[in-house]
């Protein structure tokens, strides 16, 4: 891992953004039973590191933080969400709905500093997420995968055509 120092990259500060913004897909792999919503059981604080891989080489080290709201059935999730790299802090809001008769999940996103935002589409089920995540100005398209084993949510997200070549991040429940 390469040691970054603290400047400033307007560049890729938008572009990491764009990439972190995904995270407000974070929860949406809850290990409760679909019958039950499938967020049921995900309300509360969550923490988690990880790391984002910049197409130079580059890493840089990321640290998250997210609080989930889980309303009506169990299958709407409001996520606040902080996530920060030595170079960059990014606030995500999404709110996520899913729909059990097609097995689908919908939403919408947006990253508040930087003001980018997007929706989400994709399949889910119980501990697992195919999702794809895209901005409003299609700008940013990426792949997100997200497994949950107990009280761990493991999420990679590939962005496409962009300097951020890999988000990888590992949330703990509570903190």
């Amino acid at each position: 891992m390469s040691v970054q120092p603290k400047r400033a990259r307007p560049q890729r500060m938008r572009r990491t953004g764009a990439a972190l913004a995904v995270f407000a897909f974070l929860a949406t792999s809850a290990a409760s039973s679909a019958a039950a919503g499938l967020f049921a059981g995900m309300e509360g604080s969550w923490r988690g590191e990880g790391s984002l891989k910049w197409s130079t080489g580059e890493n840089e080290r990321m640290r998250c933080t997210a609080k989930y709201e889980v309303e009506g059935d169990g299958n709407t999730l409001i996520q606040n969400l902080t996530c920060a790299t030595d170079s960059t802090r990014l606030v995500v809001k999404s709110a996520i709905t899913y729909k059990p008769n097609a097995g689908v999940i919908t939403g919408s996103w947006s990253e508040t500093g930087y003001g980018i935002n997007g929706w989400v589409t994709g399949t889910a089920g119980v501990g697992s997420i195919q999702a794809n995540v895209q901005s409003a100005d299609k700008d940013f398209n990426a792949k997100v995968s997200v497994v949950t084993r107990g009280g761990e949510q493991i999420v990679k997200i590939t962005p496409t055509n962009l300097e951020v070549t890999e988000v990888s991040v590992t949330m703990q429940r509570g903190g």
